[in-house]
């Protein structure tokens, strides 16, 4: 056998030795990740399952990237085989998502995050769902590993996509245990120590690696004893992530799984206002809407009570736990619709297709209650929680419960419930910031010199406050003066600016830029409302006019912000401060489309509509699943199964993708073939000519010749020698090619392609 051809085989098998480095230290990333990420955010899969499926997972990757040939043939087996389970496994896979999403927003925020109703009993018995999830992510982890490790040998690759997962716990001081930790850090020092010699030499460089982790192993538990981590101080760059960490909307960890992709716009648990520079959407649809009520309607998201000068969040835990149950169990976001309880009821579909928050878009007067919805679940006072994985819910409501003159007052438990929650709001939701009275004092003074009688009392809105409970008339005429007045002093400018750092967000609005949008207006009247006395509170969401058909899709350029004003004896009313505010038209569905299934959730009984925990009002025809929408009590789904429409395209895309790359390799050989350094050209063939070593190519004796002269030989290879060479390779390819079976010869033309 010739010297050349030797070297050929060589390169081109895994020695044992090198499958044992190779497989340890894929191992050791992989186990260390995986621990890692249980450990630092306290996750509640099964450790030994997670084990086994490290070993499994790190098994299947080696020895998809070890393979002398046909490595793409089982990378794609892997990808079949993972989509399948993905199929399979997809409502565990949701539920598990949406529990990490749960445990990381706790860790993260360090107790500052809210979680919803459901969180509890989720993070309880969801156990096997996390597995399942973490599984799956470290089975996509394992093949982007074996391709760092065996093929290209990178510890930067390796760094790359292993120390991301833990910067966030790190930053928040959640450490993961100390012996998964240090796999990783073995893992990644015996890499950089071994990377040069292992692309020289395979087997000596295993025989490196596996010195080389014992011992950094050892040096690492000798530096623990040495060096207590608890004596650490962090950085000031640290402390400001860790604040902005606790600070984040942790509802949206993680995308959600939501059958498009996310959208920013709508509404969320902190309204950033520093941040509130000029608008822009995409467009992209993310709610898509049923009811038979035609006409403008706000789809209310999640209201803030706390303003900080920056931003707007919720009140404290701690107040809502003073507050308490109401007697009878009501929730303040029903009061509106027991007003009226003779009124019709109406039901209202509203499906998320990439809307944020983790809460439910609704329409105002609510008349479902807290035993009757499903797949979502009060949250205090201000909004409801999305359930997991459902996204398409069904509610009734009352659309003509206004504070209007023949309202009806509540009387029994339900007036018990809300004098209650009235003393609440009258102590919690007036409050504005230290000296903004002043700032207040400015701003009317200049108000009133340009404001004018007829903008105060426009003729088109004497009827509507006309119609208006004499009890709350005065209010609502101040909330309209104020809007006059923003109106008179301010100007509507979507692509206004950022305020300054430091700067007081209404403070610079009202007296320095006097330009902004949605998010200012609602801002600043509701500072300037509780001013006066009024409770009030801003609310975020979606505003559209539904069209007589009753279905529509609402894009991101629907997100508003508003106010809401507390009426005693009736509840939250929401007010426009945006003058003149016109929401895009919103696109109707046509009447054939149908709503898109909604993955791994199962259907809902349907509940009869009440007033109330205690009484119940006799519809004419009372809802069924034969004859509405499914679920009309909450959060219904159809379709059984998952929406797996995407798999076909996913494996598509990775063809492509390898298509794409092999193409690039093809073009970049091409280059180097055919480029002016003769000798580079010559030592390129000849690597080609020894990769057709394992398809049954021969070596060449001229193009050996030809590779050692320019590798060794001062002289510069003439043109004459480069194509002597090319030539020969191009022939030993043909001759290759032609001597293997048809279906191999098609997998030859793709891996090694032409010349």
């Amino acid at each position: 056998m010739s010297a050349g051809k030797s070297r050929a085989r060589a390169r081109s098998r895994r020695w044992p030795l090198v499958l044992l480095g190779d497989g340890v230290l894929l191992l050791l990333a992989l186990t260390g990740s995986g621990f890692s990420l249980l450990t630092a955010y306290g996750l509640g899969a099964d450790p030994r399952l997670l084990l086994g499926g490290c070993v499994l997972f790190a098994l299947l990757s080696l020895t998809a990237f070890s393979l002398p040939r046909f490595r793409w043939a089982a990378l794609l087996v892997l990808l079949e085989a993972a989509a399948l389970g993905v199929w399979q496994m997809w409502g565990d896979l949701t539920t598990g998502a949406r529990c990490v999403q749960y445990q990381l927003a706790e860790v993260l925020s360090n107790g500052a995050w809210t979680p919803p109703a459901e969180a509890a009993g989720l993070l309880e018995e969801g156990a096997w769902a996390e597995t399942c999830f973490l599984l799956a992510v470290l089975a996509l982890l394992a093949l982007l590993l074996g391709w760092a490790v065996v093929r290209l040998r990178s510890h930067w690759l390796v760094l790359a996509l292993t120390c991301p997962l833990l910067v966030p716990a790190f930053l928040v001081n959640r450490l993961p245990a100390w012996p998964a930790f240090l796999s990783l850090l073995v893992c990644w020092c015996a890499l950089y120590l071994t990377s040069l010699s292992a692309r020289a030499d395979a087997r000596a460089g295993a025989r490196l690696t596996l010195a080389a982790v014992p011992a950094l192993a050892a040096a690492f538990g000798l530096l623990t004893l040495a060096l207590p981590r608890e004596t650490y101080v962090y950085p000031q760059w640290a402390r400001q992530a860790q604040t902005a960490l606790r600070t984040a909307d942790w509802g949206m960890v993680l995308p959600d799984f939501l059958p498009s992709f996310f959208s920013g716009a709508g509404s969320s648990a902190v309204i950033d206002l520093a941040g509130a520079g000029p608008l822009r959407y995409s467009g992209r649809t993310v709610l898509r809407v049923e009811t038979d009520v035609p006409g403008w309607t706000y789809f209310r998201g999640r209201s803030a009570g706390v303003y900080t000068g920056d931003t707007w969040v919720d009140l404290d835990e701690e107040v809502y736990q003073e507050l308490g149950e109401l007697p009878g169990g009501y929730e303040p976001l029903n009061f509106p619709a027991l007003t009226d309880p003779d009124g019709d009821w109406h039901a209202v579909t509203v499906e998320n297709l990439g809307a944020p928050g983790g809460c439910l878009y609704l329409p105002y007067y609510l008349l479902t209650d807290a035993d009757e919805v499903t797949g979502a679940a009060f949250v205090e006072d201000a909004y409801l929680a999305r359930g997991l994985g459902t996204w398409r819910h069904t509610l009734y409501y009352r659309p003509d419960a206004g504070p209007w003159w023949d309202m009806t007052r509540l009387t029994a438990t339900v007036a018990v419930a809300e004098r209650a929650y009235q003393e609440f709001v009258y102590e919690h939701y007036r409050d504005v910031p230290e000296g903004f009275r002043d700032t207040l004092t400015e701003w009317v003074e200049r108000a009133l010199q340009t404001v004018t009688e007829e903008d105060l009392w426009p003729d088109d809105e004497m009827e509507s406050l006309l119609r208006v409970n004499e009890r709350y008339r005065d209010t609502l005429v101040q909330a309209r003066a104020v809007r006059a007045m923003l109106a008179a002093t301010t100007e509507y400018d979507p692509d206004a600016a950022a305020m300054p750092a430091g700067a007081d967000f209404v403070d610079y609005f009202l007296n320095e830029s006097h330009r902004g949008y949605c998010m200012h207006y609602a801002s600043a009247g509701a500072l300037i409302l509780r001013a006066f006395g009024i409770p009030t509170r801003y609310v975020s969401g979606f505003a559209a006019t539904v069209p007589e058909s009753g279905r529509l899709d609402i894009t991101d350029e629907n997100a508003h912000a508003w106010v809401e004003l507390y009426l005693p004896g009736y509840g939250w009313y929401p007010v426009e401060m945006t003058p003149g505010y016109s929401a895009p038209s919103a696109a109707p569905v046509e009447e054939s489309a149908q709503p898109t299934p909604t993955p791994g959730a199962e259907p809902q009984p349907t509940p009869t509509p009440s007033a109330g925990p205690t009484a119940a009002p006799e519809p004419s025809t009372t809802p069924s699943a034969g004859d509405g929408p499914e679920g009309a009590g909450g959060g219904d789904s159809a379709g059984e199964g998952a929406d797996l429409r995407w798999v076909p395209g996913l494996l598509l895309a990775a063809v492509l993708l390898a298509a794409l790359v092999r193409w690039g390799v093809r073009l970049r050989r091409r280059r180097v073939l055919e480029g002016p350094d003769t000798n580079r050209a010559v030592l390129a063939a000849y690597r080609e000519l020894l990769r057709l070593a394992p398809w049954g190519g021969r070596e060449d004796p001229e193009v050996t010749r030809l590779a050692q002269k320019a590798r060794f030989s001062p002289h510069v290879l003439t043109g004459a020698e480069r194509r002597t060479a090319l030539e020969r390779l191009r022939r030993e390819a043909r001759r290759t090619a032609e001597a293997l079976p048809a279906w191999k010869r098609l997998l030859f033309r793709l891996f090694r392609g032409r010349w």
